[in-house]
């Protein structure tokens, strides 16, 4: 995960999850890490930095795969411009505690090579949270996707609370035990007043 300062304030965020485990994936999303901060920082759109990795991935080998968000928010306009591939969607808490699964075009790993992606919009208001997730936060042997994602959603209710103690109740509600797969929180509120 990473979060980026764009040009005209604007701010990029980023989580990824390589296939497999071990020091091989931690070089791959290495590499891919560096690759989104070098796309982002030429200010390219979200569709064009994931074509760019995933030619990037595709080149590392046909048993590569990845999938990934990268949202950019502009605090000028509130809107938040977001491209998925084969990621599990974000979620957008409002100030008053409603939580949304995303439900845009959810595109395909990357790795797979030509696939086209597209973006979805939303306005994030004034104190509002965004919450990027890896599956392994959702998904586990004895749970499966929607369930998770419902699991979530519930903790996501108390995200008044400051983002470090959120982020650690999050993880302590959805995985009382060592998880099964490696995990990712990105959590990114908007400020109370308007602006960044």
């Amino acid at each position: 995960f990473d979060v980026i300062q764009l040009p005209g304030g604007r701010t990029g965020l980023v989580i990824g999850d390589v296939m497999g485990h071990g020091i091989h994936a931690a070089a791959v999303m290495g590499q891919l890490r560096t690759a989104v901060r070098t796309l982002a920082r030429q200010d390219v759109s979200p569709t064009r930095l994931l074509r760019s990795l995933d030619e990037a991935v595709a080149d590392l080998g046909e048993d590569e795969m990845a999938t990934c968000v990268y949202a950019v928010h502009d605090p000028a306009t509130g809107g938040c411009v977001i491209a998925r591939a084969g990621h599990p969607p974000p979620a957008v808490v409002t100030a008053g505690g409603d939580v949304t699964f995303l439900d845009g075009p959810p595109g395909t790993p990357l790795g797979t090579g030509g696939q086209e992606f597209r973006t979805e919009e939303v306005a994030l208001a004034s104190g509002s949270l965004l919450v990027l997730y890896t599956d392994g936060l959702i998904e586990s042997r004895d749970r499966d996707l929607d369930q998770g994602m419902s699991q979530l959603g519930r903790a996501l209710r108390a995200a008044g609370q400051p983002l470090e103690a959120l982020c650690d109740d999050i993880l302590a509600r959805l995985l009382p035990e060592a998880p099964q797969d490696d995990v990712a929180v990105l959590l990114a509120r908007t400020a109370a007043g308007g602006g960044r």
